[in-house]
């Protein structure tokens, strides 16, 4: 009986002491998430509207990781011909510049333009971190539950201008990345989703290459594509300025 009990104890202190806490998923996931030093990818962006009309377009996006919780971007588009060249640059929440080639002007616009739609899709410009980040410094996580495959969190934050409130995020556990997202507003309704449609290794980073967001309450959904990408190019930090998203053509 006491070696069955030893066992036991064994037992259950190793559950206890390999337990994963909620944050500690999320910053193991915030490790993974392509650990590059810099990346080009092209994406098409597919949008349905409520009537079932389809409209695309096409950007380039170009990153460069500071550190863990500062990563530079750059979003230029390239398709349809009205949107040319039209370019975001995004150095932190409260540092975005936007190039508007029909005027030839650069302005620099408020933080609280993360909660604005995407080139009019169903992604925020806070959601599109998602393609290269998956946390925040501000989140809070809480691991609801856990099975053989997945991790299921419950995430808060402290930042007022965001119009999500909580997340729920379902965490697949070999590949340390999102596969599921539902977003709730500041009065506790489920408003949008994110499903990670397809995740494939690509030079051994796992990269999720379709990512679908529908829009619950306006019976909307946008598809972002992944159609190329190049990792480790060696991107300087000094491209990520004001002076080169107005310039037509981008070194890289």
């Amino acid at each position: 009986m006491r070696k069955v009990w030893a066992v036991v104890s064994i037992l259950v202190f190793s559950i206890f002491a390999f337990s994963l806490t909620g944050q500690q998923v999320l910053d193991m996931v915030k490790d993974n998430y392509q650990n590059v030093k810099d990346e080009k990818a092209v994406f098409t962006l597919k949008m349905t509207d409520e009537k079932g009309s389809v409209k695309e377009k096409q950007f380039v996006i170009y990153l460069y990781k500071k550190s863990e919780d500062d990563v530079y971007a750059i979003i230029r588009f390239e398709k349809p011909v009205s949107d040319k060249r039209l370019t975001l640059l995004v150095k932190g929440a409260d540092n975005i510049y936007l190039y508007m080639p029909a005027f030839r002007t650069t302005k620099r616009i408020s933080g609280a333009a993360k909660n604005d739609r995407f080139a009019g899709s169903d992604f925020t410009y806070k959601d599109i971190e998602l393609v290269y980040k998956v946390s925040d410094k501000n989140y809070k996580a809480e691991l609801v539950k856990e099975d053989e495959k997945y991790y299921y969190l419950h995430i808060t934050h402290n930042d007022a201008e965001l119009d999500f409130k909580e997340l729920n995020m379902k965490i697949d556990k070999e590949l340390k990345i999102p596969v599921y997202i539902e977003f709730f507003n500041w009065q506790g309704e489920k408003y949008k989703t994110i499903t990670f449609e397809k995740i494939e290794n690509i030079q051994g980073y796992n990269v999720p290459t379709k990512i679908l967001a529908n829009n619950i309450k306006e019976n909307t959904k946008t598809e972002i594509i992944l159609n190329d990408v190049e990792f480790d190019i060696g991107i300087p930090e000094s491209f990520f300025s004001p002076m080169t998203i107005s310039k037509p053509i981008l070194k890289f």
